[in-house]
């Protein structure tokens, strides 16, 4: 790992933040409610999602957005990742500062929180992107990932960087996180 810094959490375990590293990460919507249920909401969510990550400096590989939560596995910035909470909360405050405007709900709680993990492995990072795309599927949305339109999952069939289709895969094989 290149620049590394390990933080110790006031109410949180440790934190590792390795600069040009790759992370999954997984943010939920308080109470599981299904605030990103419409198009629209996935759409908006989307939008802040990747400004963010361009104003932090983060490169996005794979992600999915569901009714309640999303995941999503990016690169860290060549320098460092200590920015990783602030390009969380830059999203998350400005479509929950969005969303109560628009029903009227000024202060609501929208987002429960984040979890982030660095990836450890060439198989880990695989089983990830496994766990991100069949997520609809897993979820009962879809039978097949190439049905769920609020993932990057085609783009990796078209640009031929993995082709999960060859390893016939059933959503039993997909690994919990």
């Amino acid at each position: 790992m290149a620049d590394v810094a390990f933080k110790p959490g006031h109410h949180s375990p440790p934190h590792l933040f390795a600069a040009d590293w790759l992370y999954m990460l997984t943010g939920a919507v308080y109470k599981q409610q299904p605030l990103l249920q419409s198009d629209n909401r996935k759409r908006e969510w989307l939008d802040a999602f990747f400004k963010a990550a361009e104003l932090y400096q983060w490169i996005v590989i794979a992600w999915v957005v569901m009714d309640n939560h999303y995941h999503a596995i990016l690169r860290s910035p060549e320098k460092s990742a200590e920015n990783l909470p602030k390009f969380v909360a830059s999203y998350h405050k400005f479509t929950s500062r969005k969303w109560n405007d628009q029903e009227n709900t000024p202060g609501r709680m929208v987002w429960w929180n984040y979890w982030d993990t660095c990836i450890r492995s060439q198989e880990d990072y695989l089983n990830r992107l496994r766990y991100i795309f069949w997520n609809p599927v897993k979820h009962g949305l879809v039978h097949d990932p190439r049905q769920y339109k609020y993932s990057n999952y085609l783009d990796f069939l078209e640009k031929e960087w993995l082709n999960f289709d060859q390893t016939k895969i059933k959503v039993e094989d997909v690994p919990e996180f």
